[in-house]
């Protein structure tokens, strides 16, 4: 018996099918060839994830401007860059972390579209690359609260404030040397190759942990080399 027209027809309903394009759009990362199930594709545009990013920033700045007004210039800048970092840190990074499937969140979750946006620059952690995420784990969870930490200790003027600080930093100077080194041998393939995506976001957004965190190691070093000999002075003197 020959099944009717009816019997052929697809099993999907209109809308289920206009789904079902929409999630197997190709994604925008690279390599293109690059396997990604159900990537949902972004609406909120990169101008409007970076000014919430900003609108963010300007609020802890304008936080800690305040909490450290006692502070020398050095150490208020110092501190509120620990702030903002370790917030990025834990918030930021710690949520790509948790949540593999981020590129497959409908346009309702802000940190999946800023990381959708950023996943252009370095399509690894869409991929879940092991090392990456792994440290990005250290990161956002380790040295994330050990920033807030030590934004503490230097509002409070603590004696241990500089040894965190020196110890956070390497640990965000290794880390992005490690995270360039491996796109460097792997021959930069997971970016895209657009100047916004490779040269900005990849490029000049993470050398700001390495400039930065190298010139808070620095004067980390020096109030403690200070600190020491003004300790050794004080012994020989009694």
């Amino acid at each position: 018996q020959t099944p009717g027209f009816f019997a052929c027809r697809p099993t999907r309903s209109p809308s289920g099918l206009v789904m079902s394009f929409f999630r197997s759009q190709p994604h925008p990362f690279y390599p293109p060839s690059l396997p990604l199930a159900n990537y949902h594709a972004m609406t909120i545009p990169a101008g409007a994830i970076f000014a919430v990013f900003g609108a963010s920033v300007l609020l802890i700045v304008g936080v800690l401007v305040r909490l450290s007004s006692h502070l020398p210039l050095a150490s208020r800048i110092i501190a509120t860059w620990l702030a903002v970092t370790g917030a990025i840190h834990l918030v930021i990074e710690g949520y790509v972390v948790v949540t593999p499937d981020y590129y497959q969140h409908p346009a309702d979750n802000y940190l999946s579209e800023a990381w959708k946006e950023y996943t252009k620059a370095d399509s690894r952690y869409a991929s879940r690359d092991s090392f990456v995420i792994s440290m990005e784990a250290v990161t956002a969870f380790l040295v994330g609260p050990l920033c807030f930490v030590a934004t503490h200790g230097i509002l409070k003027n603590r004696p241990w404030r500089w040894v965190l600080c020196l110890v956070v930093s390497v640990c965000q100077v290794y880390g992005d040397v490690l995270y360039y080194g491996t796109c460097f041998l792997e021959g930069f393939v997971h970016s895209r190759p657009e100047p916004l995506y490779f040269w900005v976001y990849f490029v000049l957004l993470n050398a700001l942990w390495v400039v930065i965190p190298a010139c808070v190691g620095v004067h980390s070093w020096r109030e403690l080399t200070r600190s020491a000999g003004g300790s050794r002075s004080k012994g020989k003197r009694s």
